[in-house]
């Protein structure tokens, strides 16, 4: 039976529920659990625990949920991993094979995506990949990037200890230096770099004139680099980091960037994770985690005011209904009781009768002849 002639009855409303209020609400609750979850894992790995290690991930984040049409005919395998959080939607989507081009259709407005001849391909912040086997024209799949996000995110450890609230290097500034030049404590650049760069010590040595600079360090391409152009504030980056010097140095003023060893006073990276929740993270860098968890909440509750007044809408139009219907079809109790009190009457009346006839003809067969 074809979901679309359910239109009635208590089938057709839980249908209806599941389709345009459940559903849509999981997704959304699941697209801020993958936000999170993503968000800080990734910037925890730009930080360093309490061993002094680069930071791991602190949560689960779940996988899209793929599910087969039965009526494949070929014996494709299809994966989905989350590329980009910013540009999840809350959306499930449709993956469809004509025989030569691959191809989404976004079911909540039915937007089509060309993906080509070859997958993977990369569909609103998600990619879909063909793991093994091979699809026949006709075959679809069913992707829900967003639907298990918040059932499955768990924490990954429950160490403290593993949480990066320190950033993995900082900069300073040699103290022979007589310029007024200051260097930045630094921040690790996305993605991860290797750790093995992190714990290089690189310096930044001003040159006569101090116009330029010339920077020294085991991993930086090229070491040494000279000649590189001063600009107060600009960004400086080298080995997955990025720094910036400002003021005035003059000619050998030195600065280094190194790894941030006893650093358990370091809450740079801590600060960084809590303002996760304000940052536009979210909807393709439009709004934050706690908008679109704050957007869901609003639209849940319009939705239930909206049924609550739907409830007694119908409710009035039931009871309308069945009036109508009692005062075509029904019994006015009243009406039942003014009859039952007279065909009583009548019975006494006839009963009196008889009892007089009845005496009358006694009286009568009682005269002697």
């Amino acid at each position: 039976m074809q979901q679309s002639s359910l239109q009635g009855g208590n089938l057709g409303a839980y249908l209806n529920f599941r389709d345009q209020t459940l559903e849509p609400a999981r997704n959304a609750l699941g697209r801020v659990a993958l936000g999170m979850a993503v968000s800080v894992n990734q910037q925890n790995q730009l930080g360093q625990d309490l061993n002094g290690v680069l930071g791991g991930n602190l949560f689960t984040a779940a996988a899209p949920r793929i599910d087969k049409n039965a009526n494949n005919a070929g014996n494709a395998a299809v994966s989905a991993t989350i590329a980009d959080v910013a540009a999840l939607t809350t959306s499930d989507y449709q993956l469809r094979f004509d025989g030569t081009n691959y191809s989404t259709v976004r079911l909540s407005d039915n937007a089509t995506t060309s993906l080509g001849t070859t997958l993977p391909q990369v569909v609103d912040g998600f990619s879909v990949n063909l793991t093994s086997g091979a699809m026949a024209a006709g075959d679809s799949f069913l992707i829900r990037p967003t639907a298990n996000g918040a059932r499955n995110i768990a924490l990954v450890t429950n160490d403290p200890a593993k949480i990066a609230a320190a950033a993995p290097i900082r900069g300073t500034a040699a103290l022979a230096n007589t310029g007024t030049g200051t260097i930045s404590s630094g921040t690790v650049n996305a993605p991860p770099p290797l750790d093995t760069n992190l714990q290089q010590a690189v310096s930044i040595v001003f040159d006569t004139p101090p116009t330029t600079f010339t920077v020294t360090g085991v991993g930086v391409p090229g070491s040494p680099v000279a000649g590189v152009a001063y600009t107060a504030g600009a960004d400086i980056t080298y080995n997955g980091w990025t720094v910036q010097v400002t003021g005035t140095p003059v000619a050998g003023d030195e600065f280094t960037v190194g790894p941030n060893t006893n650093a358990t006073g370091d809450s740079r990276n801590a600060l960084l994770l809590a303002g996760l929740q304000t940052q536009n993270l979210m909807a393709n860098g439009t709004t934050s985690l706690q908008g679109i968890y704050g957007q869901l909440v609003g639209e849940i509750g319009a939705k239930t005011n909206e049924m609550a007044v739907t409830s007694l809408a119908q409710d009035s139009m039931v009871a309308q209904t069945v009036a109508a219907q009692q005062a075509v079809s029904g019994v006015n109790l009243d009406e039942e009781a003014a009859n039952l009190i007279r065909y009583q009457n009548a019975y006494q009346a006839a009963a009196k009768a008889m009892q007089i006839a009845q005496t009358m003809f006694d009286a009568i067969l009682a005269i002697n002849p």
